[in-house]
Parts: structure tokens; C-alpha cells; sequence
């Protein structure tokens, strides 16, 4: 099939670009250009720092409640639950619906949450017991809010700048560490932990207002397959996710961090109290170190979009993290609170580069039409992180958190070099985005049916007619993709599927 107006065959990628580039930050800053996109990335980046405080206030309202690493991790598990139960869900709803609208909602919710939250704490009235029920209800609107804030982003921009787009907004979070866990430790140490919560629905009611600016009706041109029922579309997204080899070595390789490595973040809080002897700014201070390299990892990977080896870059990354979560336990043991500084920026930049080097690749592997429930499969991974806090806070209750942070490191090391063991190729191949014009992992055209196996099909399509897809224009600002174009006939292979050229 031909390509989307302004694209090659490549994806935007010359001859001269298959055995690697030179990385280039400024080529990747172009996509600022795209005013729709400017105004969900300063969003993402009001959002985000609700986010990065509300950790703080929250880890550190359960440690004042209970002074307990169980208790911090059953907060956390409350957040991580609705996203394990309601993501799959929250991902065909953002594939059915106006993907601004749920964003705008979910952010307005979660605002309104923060405020109600830092009433209770100014009136004496909040409890472990509410605290864990806000967690639940904010998680519920995650779980539906970000399948459609990624896949917005993505849809505003090119194909070829799609990586860009990734990294830059995952820049925006990373950079937000940087100073909304200081922010919440000042305004905890000079003003009570309400005082972050009320900054935290105030970054939230700017992140609606920037919403507000972006027009509805981007991707429109995507939603080409009449409407199924709900659970029925569920199960043709993790079918599609299922047969694509790239997207099931991907979920894997976001799984090992979620499980082994990121929920250190969840015990810092009491480990910079327990094992530091630090404060509330201490504590602050290291979450922005963490941010530091996080923003770091970050930029480097929006400056690596035509790098052809980026799966293999991935596995150093997680290679790395696993050995930084060691000398995290390590170095605060031998160094104290300077160790755990040194530790914790590592942490930040390898973590980070891995996982935005996972979403990426998750992104140029789907299909536009399949973005919600597949971005949705990706936070069952962010799901395991909460869901690990409790017992891994029960575990750092029992041995200590700098015992506990060596075991996991040397987890994670064990588990990236068996998930190369077993996928080779993909791991030290090439990483081959794919093209527009590619055969897909299922038919693109013609509704979406189950098969007489229960897997998911599509109806016969000849292979002379002319076939109906979806055309993504250059984007500059505000075009609704809503204007199906005939593309020339499609190529079919043996097997029967479409073959691009």
C-alpha cells in the first residue's frame, strides 16, 4: 500500500541512515513546532508535576500516619489495583471515544481528588483508611486517562517524528522531578503536607486549561471498523498484541522493571528517615537527583530517533538500572545519605532511558487504530509497580531496605540477561520501525470479526479492489484526521497478507 502523504518507504528514514546517525537533539526539538503538540506537552508537564508531588505528599502522609514500609506499600497497592483491573478497559474506551474529552475529564477528576484530600488534612479528618480509597479512585482515573493522553500525543505529530514526540514528553515528566519532590518537601517542611496538596490540584486545573486549547476530532480518520461490544474489542486488542512478535518481546521487557526495580521508589520515603536519618527536604532533594539523570536519559533518547539499534540500547539500560539499584544499598551503607545521592542519579538515568525506549518502540510497533488498548497493555506493566510496594515493603520491613534494594538489583541484572537469552535476534538485530506502508500483524481494512478459532480476523479483501485505509497528513496544527483516502492496490503475499513495498 502507498504511504501517508510526505513519506518514503523508509518512514522518513534515507539509505544513509540504516547503519545509524549521528544523534541529534535539535532534529528532535522540531516537533515544538506543532502547536497542538506544544500545548498537550506543557499540559503533560502541569499534570506531571501534580503527579510527582502528590508522591511525595502521599508516601509521606502514610509514613506520618502509621510510620510503617507495609502501610506506605498498601498505599501504593491502592493506586496500582483499578490500573491492573480497569486499564484493558480504559483502552477501548480511549480507541471509541474523543480521546481529548477523556484526558480532560480524568486530569479534572484527579484535581478535584488533590483538593478534597488537603481539606480532610486542614480539618484533622483524614485517615489511612480514606487515604487508601483516594487511591483507589484516583488509579481508576489513570487507568482510563493515560490510553488516551499518549495516544493523543502521538496522533498530533508525523510518523517520522513519533520517537521525538515520546521522549520529549517523557523529558517533561522527568524534568518535573527535578523539582516537584523538592517543591512538595518545602511546602511539607514549611507549610504541612496540605500545602502540597492544594499546589498539586492547582497544577491540575492547569493542565485542564491547556486541554481546552487543543481541538477535538485528531485521529478521527483512525476510527475506520464499525463498533463491537466492549469486551469484544478488548479481546481483538490483546489477540492483535498477541500475534505481534515485536509487541510481545516489548511487554515482556517492560515487565522486568516494574516488577524488580521501580517500586524502590515506593520505600524512599521511609528508607531516607529509617536508614538516612534524613527529612522531609532530604527526602525532596533525592527525589530531584533521581530526576536529574531521569531527564537526562531522556533527552539522549529524543536525540537517538534514527538509532538502529535501540532494542540492544534498551538491554544496556536495564543492564545498568540493575547494577545502580545495587550500589544504591551499597553505596548508602559504605557513603550514607552522598551514596544514596550518587545511586539514586544512576538509577534516574538508566531506568528512564529504558523505559522510554520501551514505550517508543510500542508505539512505531502498533497501528494507530489499535493505540488505546495497546498503550492499555502497557500499564499492566505500570500496574505491577504499586502492586509490588506492599510486599516488597513488607520484605524491607523484615531485612532492611538497603538488603532489599541489592536483591532487587541483582534481580533485574538476572532477568534482562534471560529475556536475552530468549530473544536474540530481536535483542542484537536491527530495530525496524514499522512503516505505513508495511504489511501489518493483522489486516488494517475491513471490520474487525472473530475468527472460527475465537482469534481475531478481518473480513476477505481482494486482491485487486481497491482498499479504504486511513492517510496521516503532515501535521502542522489542528487537522482532523477524518478524511479517508482509496489507496492503489495492495500486493499480496503467499501467506495471503497485504505486502508493503
Amino acid at each position: 500500500m502507498g504511504g501517508p502523504p510526505g513519506m518514503g518507504p523508509g518512514m522518513g528514514m534515507g539509505p544513509g541512515m540504516r547503519g545509524g546517525s549521528r544523534p541529534s537533539l535539535r532534529k528532535a526539538l522540531v516537533v515544538f513546532q506543532n502547536r497542538n503538540y506544544r500545548y498537550l506537552w506543557f499540559s503533560s508537564t502541569a499534570s506531571f508535576t501534580g503527579m510527582q508531588m502528590q508522591q511525595v505528599a502521599r508516601a509521606l502522609l502514610a509514613w506520618e500516619l502509621t510510620g510503617s514500609y507495609g502501610a506506605m506499600g498498601i498505599i501504593a497497592l491502592s493506586f496500582g489495583l483499578p490500573m491492573l483491573l480497569f486499564s484493558l478497559i480504559g483502552g477501548a474506551v480511549a480507541d471509541r471515544v474523543e480521546k481529548r474529552n477523556l484526558t480532560l475529564m480524568t486530569q479534572a477528576a484527579t484535581g478535584i481528588l488533590a483538593l478534597i484530600t488537603a481539606v480532610m488534612i486542614v480539618t484533622d479528618t483524614i485517615t489511612i483508611e480514606f487515604l487508601f480509597f483516594i487511591g483507589l479512585v484516583q488509579g481508576t482515573f489513570f487507568a482510563f486517562g493515560m490510553p488516551a493522553r499518549s495516544p493523543l500525543m502521538a496522533l498530533v505529530v508525523n510518523p517520522q517524528q513519533l520517537m521525538s514526540a515520546m521522549a520529549l514528553s517523557q523529558a517533561a515528566m522527568n524534568g518535573t522531578r527535578l523539582f516537584g519532590p523538592a517543591l512538595a518537601g518545602v511546602l511539607v517542611a514549611w507549610g504541612g503536607i496540605e500545602s502540597a496538596y492544594f499546589v498539586q490540584s492547582t497544577m491540575y486545573a492547569i493542565s485542564v486549561a491547556l486541554l481546552l486549547m487543543v481541538p477535538t476530532g485528531l485521529g478521527q480518520g483512525f476510527e475506520m471498523r464499525p463498533r463491537s461490544g466492549m469486551f469484544r474489542e478488548i479481546a481483538n486488542g490483546l489477540s492483535y498484541a498477541a500475534h505481534d512478535r515485536r509487541l510481545r518481546v516489548l511487554f515482556l521487557m517492560a515487565f522486568i522493571p516494574s516488577l524488580f526495580a521501580m517500586p524502590y521508589i515506593m520505600l524512599l520515603a521511609g528508607f531516607v528517615q529509617e536508614d538516612l536519618g534524613q527529612g522531609e527536604e532530604a527526602f525532596g532533594f533525592l527525589q530531584s537527583i533521581t530526576g536529574i539523570g531521569a531527564l537526562i536519559g531522556s533527552l539522549g533518547v529524543a536525540s537517538m530517533t534514527e538509532f538502529p539499534r535501540k532494542p540492544l540500547l534498551q538491554l544496556i539500560g536495564g543492564l545498568l538500572g540493575g547494577v545502580a539499584l545495587v550500589l544504591l544499598g551499597v553505596g548508602s551503607m559504605s557513603f550514607g545519605y552522598t551514596g544514596a545521592i550518587v545511586a539514586v542519579a544512576f538509577l534516574g538515568l538508566t531506568l528512564t532511558s529504558y523505559q522510554t525506549l520501551n514505550q517508543t518502540m510500542i508505539m512505531e510497533a502498533a497501528e494507530p487504530e489499535y493505540y488505546g488498548r495497546v498503550m492499555s497493555i502497557n500499564m499492566l506493566t505500570f500496574s505491577v509497580m504499586p502492586l509490588m510496594s506492599w510486599p516488597l515493603g513488607l520484605a524491607a520491613d523484615a531485612i532492611g531496605a538497603t538488603n532489599l534494594f541489592m536483591i532487587q538489583g541483582g534481580l533485574v541484572v538476572v532477568m534482562m540477561l534471560l529475556a536475552a537469552l530468549l530473544n536474540p535476534k530481536y535483542i542484537f538485530g536491527r530495530d525496524e520501525p514499522r512503516r505505513w506502508d508495511d504489511e501489518p500483524a493483522t489486516p488494517a481494512a475491513g471490520p474487525e470479526r472473530a475468527t472460527p478459532s475465537g482469534s481475531r480476523g478481518s473480513a476477505p479483501v481482494s486482491s485487486t479492489a481497491p482498499t479504504t485505509v486511513a492517510a496521516r497528513p503532515e501535521v502542522s496544527g489542528a487537522i482532523p484526521l477524518d478524511q479517508p483516502v482509496v489507496a492503489e492496490p495492495a500486493r499480496v503475499s503467499r501467506n495471503g497478507r497485504s505486502a508493503g513495498h
